[in-house]
Order: structure tokens, then sequence, then C-alpha cells
């Protein structure tokens, strides 16, 4: 009983195992789009942006504040003329020393002002313009986001995927060791073969489960970059992944030519650089009226009672300003140099896009067209490396065959199903950076 409550307690203290949840290539998308920090990020910035068109669209509206004050002091002491009792419009008495340090004052002040900037000759519709389109490629630049995203989980998903077939490859791997070293005692114990075949078999299995353990862990690494490209940050629960590939297209990509058309309508990044240069050359619309005139209205209003007046009439007035800077110090040359320097930054991204698409897209389809041959080679391969192994046990289990012909056999079959497994996850994950390459989805 005394060492029961100990592992008792240590039992309780150990922490939960993680839940597996099985995800679909779908699914695990789903949850980037909704969870990953990235994509929160440029929904924020999207935000920032329309907030800016929104403050570059306030000098079109009229501003209005309030004032109120409220202030004690003393004053000189003096002669003060008495007050009109009798309400003759006289003073009554004579005058009387009023004021001094103890004799406080306490003045009030409420006041109402109003501004409104009627017209600036385009300043605030360049503006707003430039806002504007900077939030359009704001806006844009979340649609680029949220393809790279994509292409990421998928590209993780994709192998996944590989890491989980090649676990399979090595467990059959690990099963036929054993049997052959099962069937090689049997020879052995019988007298019908060298026991050095046995030690044989036993390293070949040893091998074959040392790769096993490779390959497990190569997959818990690709289950963690699964994770993270879908910014999957609960520990308690671990995704795994369905063990089938999406299924290709049947035939091959379009002519280059082709694919380069289509991307050029539908990659954002496209979009984007486009807006830029348009939102560049509205900042330097903006940046040319920095010294056109402006013509505004003002108005307000005052009250301010006294401490012994307290129905004062309040004083107003209003005014038209026209206000003109001639001369600013350069600031106007310089903003506009900036500015063109930005349009030619915009412009030479663009044409820096449009330079890589061409070959992304060849690329992409070139190991399309290599792979898809690969796929079909290597299903051969594995076919007749089967059968090549088959016919070798076949042999073995008669007395004609070695242990060598046996291994030579296993490690074909071993090595055909492996290159079958890279060649179809290479032609997945090519379809996938087609996809990506044209702006695309499935």
């Amino acid at each position: 009983m005394k060492l029961l409550i100990p592992a008792l307690i240590l039992l309780a203290a150990a922490p939960a195992a993680a839940e597996t949840v099985v995800i679909s290539l779908d699914r695990a998308i789903e949850i980037a789009v909704q969870q990953q920090p990235t994509l929160k990020q440029q929904r924020a910035q999207i935000l920032a942006a329309e907030g800016r068109v929104d403050l570059a669209k306030v000098a079109r509206k009229p501003a209005v504040s309030l004032g109120a004050s409220v202030s004690a002091g003393s004053s000189r002491s003096g002669f003060c003329q008495p007050a009109d009792t009798d309400g003759d419009g006289q003073p009554d008495g004579l005058p009387v020393v009023c004021g001094g340090f103890f004799s406080p004052l306490v003045n009030t002040s409420l006041s109402a002002n109003a501004s409104w900037r009627i017209y600036d000759f385009g300043a605030t519709n360049a503006s707003v313009r430039a806002a504007e389109l900077s939030a359009e490629a704001t806006a844009a630049a979340v649609a680029t986001s949220l393809l790279d995203i994509r292409t990421n989980v998928e590209v993780a998903y994709l192998e996944a995927v590989a890491r989980e077939r090649l676990i399979h490859v090595a467990e059959t791997t690990v099963a036929n060791e054993d049997a052959h070293v099962a069937q090689a005692k049997a020879f052995v114990d019988a007298g019908a073969r060298d026991p050095i075949e046995v030690t044989q078999a036993q390293s070949r299995a040893a091998t074959a489960r040392s790769t096993l353990a490779q390959s497990q862990s190569s997959q818990a690494i690709a289950l963690a970059n699964l994770r993270s490209a879908m910014g999957w940050a609960d520990a308690s629960q671990s995704p795994t992944v369905v063990d089938e590939w999406p299924a290709p297209p049947a035939s091959d990509p379009e002519a280059l030519p082709d694919l380069v058309a289509q991307a050029r309508k539908l990659r954002p990044e496209i979009a984007a650089t486009d807006k830029q240069i348009q939102a560049a050359e509205a900042s330097y619309t903006v940046a040319t009226t920095g010294r056109r005139p402006i013509l505004s209205a003002s108005a307000s209003t005052q009250w301010n009672p006294g401490s012994t007046e307290w129905r004062p009439e309040p004083s107003w007035n209003a005014a038209l300003n026209l206000t003109w800077q001639i001369y600013d110090g350069g600031r106007q040359t310089a903003d506009k140099k900036v500015a063109r320097a930005n349009v030619t930054v915009a412009e030479a991204q663009r044409d820096a896009l449009l330079v890589s698409l061409t070959s992304e897209l060849e690329l992409a389809r070139a190991q399309i067209v290599a792979n898809r041959a690969n796929v079909t080679a290597s299903t051969e391969a594995v076919s007749a490396a089967r059968a090549q192994l088959a016919l070798a046990e076949a042999r073995y289990a008669q007395g004609l065959g070695s242990q060598i012909e046996i291994a030579d056999a296993q490690t074909a079959v071993t090595t055909a199903e492996g290159n079958l497994v890279q060649a179809e996850w290479q032609l997945a994950t090519a379809w996938t950076q087609l996809r990506r390459a044209i702006g695309s989805t499935p």
C-alpha cells in the first residue's frame, strides 16, 4: 500500500495526452483562414487604411467646439461706485474702497466656435482619392496572403500524407523482414540452411525497424509544420491527416501562353501593385496641391458673466478667410520628389512580378509533366519489384534461392514503393505550386 500511493500521485500528476484529430485538407485550410495571425494582422491593416480614408474626408466637414472656464483672483484696491439701490439710475452714497488681496473676483466664460473649409481647389479630393486607393491596395494584399496561407497549408499537408505513406512502406518492410527471419530460423532448425542466414535476416530486420523509427520522426516533424501553417495553437489536440492524395487533374496543364494570360487576370499581387501605382500617383497629385489657396468660414460666440454682473449679452463674430501660402521653404518640391520616387518603385515592383510570373508558371508546368511520367514509371517499378520479391520468396521456400536474393528483392520493393510515394508527393505539390502561380484555387 505504501508503494501504491506514490504511484497514484504520479499518475494523477502526469499530463494528459493530446487528443488526435483527423482533419481533411479542406478543413485544414478552413482552420488556417480562421486562425492564422497573419490574416488577423492584415485585416486590422485594412481597418486602419479605411480609417485613414475617413480621416482624409474630415477636412470636408465643419468642426464645432465648446469651451468653458472659471477663474478667480484678487484685484488692486481702489474706489468703487456704490450700487444703485433705489433704481433712479444714480449710485447711492459716496464712492467706497473696494478690492484688495482678500477680495477675490470670479471670472467665468462660455464659448462656442465653428469652422468649415469651404474650398481648397482640389487638395482634399486628392488626399481622399490617395487614401482610397491605398486602402484598396491593402485589401488586395490580403487576397495575396490568403493564397500564400492556402499554399503553405496544402504543401505541409501533402508532406504529412507522404510521410504517413512512407511509414506504411517501412512497416510493410519490417513485417516482411520479420517473416524472412522466421523463415530462415525454420530452415536452420531443419538443418537445411547455414545459421549465418538467420543473422543476416535479423540484421536486415533491425535496419528496417531503424528506418521505420526515422519515418515516424519525420512524420512528427511534418505534423508540427502543418500545425504551424494552420496557426493551430490548441495544445490539447494534435492534428493528423487523411491518408490519401488529392485527386490530380487527368490532363496536363494548358500551354504556357494560356497560363500566363490567366495569371495576369487572377494574381492578386498584380491587382495590388496596380492599386499601389495608382495610390502613388494620387499621392503625387496631393504633393502638387500643397500651396493651393484655402477658402474657409468661421464663427464664434462668447459669454463672459462677471462676479457682480450675470446679465451681459454674449458677443459673436463670423468671418470668411482666404489663405494662400506663397512660399513654403521648398517643402512642396521635396514632397513631389518623394512621391515621384514612390511611383517609380511601385512600377518597378509590378514589372518584376510580371517577369517572374512566366518563369514560375513554366517551372510548375514542367514539374507536373515530369512527375506525371515519374508516377507512371514508379507504379510499374513497384509492380515489377513485388513480383520479383514473390518469386525470390518462392525460390527460397523451395530451397533454391538464398537470403541475398531475398534481400535484393526486398530492397528493390522498398525502394520502388518509396520512389512512388515521392513521385506522387512531388506531382501533388507541383499542382499546388501551379495553382499558386496562376492565382487560383481548386
